[in-house]
Parts: C-alpha cells; structure tokens; sequence
C-alpha cells in the first residue's frame, strides 16, 4: 500500500520573486556604500539587485532602493523571514513598514521605511519595467485606443487567487499624454528591442529610444507614510 506524506513541501513555483523598496534618510554620497550593505544582508535569503534610484521625488532627502530578491525557498517563506506577516482577514501581505509606527531598524538604521511583496509563477515575465513595447490589435488594446501604439512597461501582474502554473502575466503600461496608467496583457504586447530609464526623469518615445525628460514618480511604490503600516 502507498502512503501519503501530507507534510511534504509544496513545489517552489519556477519563477519567484520578493520586490522591496526601501526608503533612507541618507544622502547620495552615502548610496553606494548603503546598496552594498543592503545586498550583504540580503544575500542569505537568495540572489539580490539592489537598483539605486536616487533621492525620491516627494521626498529628496530620502535615497530610494527597490530591490529584486530571488529567494532560495519560496517566496511566502522568506517575506516571513524578513519580519513580514499575512493578513489573516482579507488575505495578502502586511507588507509595509515605518521606523516611526513600527519602531526598531529594517536592514539599516537609516531605512525609514519599506514596502514589500511576492510573486511566483511557471515562467518568467516577458518584460520588464522599462522596455518600450508596441501594441497589438486586440479589442482590450482598441478599447483603451492604444492598437499599434508604443507604451512602457512599468510592472507585471497576474490575478490574485490562481495557482502559478496557471498565472498569466499583466503589465501596468506607461502611455504618453496619459497620466493615469492602462493594463494589458502579456500576449496583446510586442518587444521593440528598446528600454528608457522609467524612474527619475523620462520620457517621450522616439523610434531611437531617445527624447526628452520629465520627473516620473514610480509606478510601484509611493513615499511611506504613517497611515501606510505594516501590522
């Protein structure tokens, strides 16, 4: 007779992902050093980038990080094991964090806030933030007037509630002229081969991948605040 292990770990999702951002009280003189020091402290929970956007735009006195964390387990285990908790009512994470509310340091002394969460699924998405991408003649892309357009790819997405392997990728889009952002999905949009700085100063596409520069805020994330906690 065959027996059942019904402790046996789930199967780790193929592809995973923890995203942090970080907010410090520290100047630009100080984020090189401060990048090294949040990638050594992270190395022990899986393979880390540690991107350095510079100061942010609502707050210039604070150096903003958002960091990609490939992690050795699962992604739910290490948002654990970085002091994160599930919301046992509506389901998701606790994911944010604040020195003032919550008390204590995450990571560094000069990290002032943080915000965090985790993605899994069968396959990679295609594109990344950044990448200029045409799109195609679907009727979600005629819909929203953007059939044959150039947009960029702020981040990708996938509804809650589905098992990895059968997650498919939305991407939150950047659309000249627009200040709210639209969403397609994955098989609606098209690589050009090119990539523009989203954060910071961008952005008016050109067939080059040039043009001029406006400050962008990030798509991802907004400026911790103290009604933005993690419980």
């Amino acid at each position: 007779m065959t027996t059942r292990n019904h402790d046996a770990p789930a199967a780790l999702a193929p592809y995973r992902l923890v995203w942090l951002a970080l907010w410090a009280e520290a100047t630009p003189q100080q984020e090189t050093e401060l990048a090294e020091h949040l990638r050594a402290a992270l190395e022990p929970h899986g393979t880390v980038i540690v991107p350095a956007r510079g100061p942010f735009p609502r707050t210039p006195e604070m150096l903003h990080f958002e960091i990609d964390l490939t992690p050795n387990g699962s992604a739910p285990d290490c948002l654990q094991a970085l002091g994160f908790t599930q919301d046992k009512e509506f389901g998701g994470w606790n994911g944010s964090w604040e020195r003032p509310v919550h008390g204590g340091v995450f990571l560094h002394p000069t990290v002032y806030g943080a915000q965090a969460g985790e993605m899994g699924a069968a396959t990679a998405p295609r594109f990344k933030t950044g990448d200029v991408v045409r799109v195609g003649d679907s009727a979600d892309a005629r819909e929203l007037g953007l059939a044959g357009a150039e947009v960029i790819v702020g981040h990708p997405d996938y509804e809650d509630g589905t098992a990895p392997a059968q997650r498919a990728w939305y991407y939150s889009l950047h659309v000249e002229g627009r200040d709210e952002t639209e969403f397609l999905d994955e098989a609606d949009l098209h690589p050009t081969g090119r990539h523009v700085q989203l954060y910071g100063d961008r952005i008016t596409v050109s067939p080059d991948g040039s043009g001029a520069s406006r400050p962008t805020p990030p798509a991802r994330t907004s400026a911790p605040s103290s009604g933005d906690c993690r419980s």
